[in-house]
C-alpha cells in the first residue's frame, strides 16, 4: 500500500487540573527516509492540499473535539488559505476548529495591518484564533496587540527557551498575566520534563501540552 507523502499527526492538549484531554493539535509531517518529519518547506503545500489533510484528519477524531491547526504569518495572510480552512469548518461544523498563528521565519515582510485583516476575516466566519509562540521571534507584544480582541487563547512555547530559563519564566509570567487580565485561555506548550511541570504548577497553569504527556503520533 502506498504511503502518502504528507499527513497530519495528532498531539493532545490537556486540562492539567483534571488530567483530561482538552483538544488535539494537528501537526503537518512529511514522510522522508521511512519516517515522519517536519517538512523542510511548508510553502509547497497548496491551500487545497493542506485543508484536505486537515479535513481527513478531523474525520478520524471524535465529534465535538476541539481541533487546532498551525498557520505561519505567510499562510495567515493568504486569503485562499483562509477560505480553504473556513470551508473545512463549514463542512465539519461539529468540531471546534482553531487556527494557531505560529512564529516561523517568513519569506516576506508581513505588516500588522495584514495580520489584523486576516484575524477579523477568519473569526467572522466562526473559526477561533489562538496566538502561538507568544514572546518568541517576531510574535512579540507590539505586533500581536492589535489581534488580542479577536483571539480566544494565548499559547506560550516553553521549548523555545530551554537555554534561557530566567527569560522563559519572566516571559511566561507576563503572557499568563496578560491572558488572565483579558479573560483569554492560556496554554503552556513544551512541557517536556518534570522541571517544566514544576514551573507550570508554580504558576497554576490550567492547560498544557508537551512530550511529558504526549508526542505527535499517527492516529489513522
Amino acid at each position: 500500500m502506498e504511503i502518502k507523502k504528507y499527513r497530519m499527526l495528532r498531539q493532545a492538549c490537556y486540562d492539567l487540573q483534571y488530567g483530561m484531554v482538552d483538544g488535539y493539535e494537528l501537526l503537518l509531517r512529511e514522510f522522508v527516509d521511512d519516517e515522519w518529519r517536519v517538512p523542510a518547506d511548508f510553502s509547497i503545500l497548496t491551500p487545497e492540499l493542506f485543508s484536505g489533510l486537515v479535513a481527513e484528519a478531523m474525520e478520524h477524531l471524535p465529534s465535538k473535539s476541539r481541533i487546532m491547526i498551525n498557520l505561519d504569518h505567510d499562510q495567515f495572510v493568504d486569503r485562499k488559505m483562509l477560505d480553504a480552512i473556513i470551508n473545512v469548518h463549514e463542512k465539519l461544523p461539529d468540531y471546534g476548529l482553531t487556527v494557531e498563528l505560529t512564529e516561523r521565519d517568513n519569506t516576506k515582510m508581513i505588516m500588522d495591518v495584514e495580520l489584523l485583516r486576516s484575524a477579523m476575516y477568519l473569526t467572522s466566519k466562526g473559526v477561533a484564533l489562538s496566538l502561538d509562540d507568544v514572546g518568541s521571534g517576531v510574535n512579540q507584544f507590539e505586533l500581536l496587540r492589535p489581534l488580542l480582541p479577536f483571539v480566544t487563547e494565548l499559547k506560550f512555547a516553553l521549548q523555545n527557551f530551554q537555554t534561557e530559563i530566567e527569560t522563559a519564566y519572566n516571559k511566561l509570567y507576563f503572557w499568563q498575566e496578560l491572558a488572565n487580565f483579558l479573560g483569554k485561555k492560556f496554554v503552556l506548550g513544551g512541557i517536556e520534563t518534570e522541571e517544566d511541570l514544576v514551573i507550570a504548577r508554580q504558576l497554576a497553569v490550567d492547560y498544557g501540552q508537551g512530550y511529558l504527556y504526549d508526542r505527535p503520533q499517527k492516529f489513522y
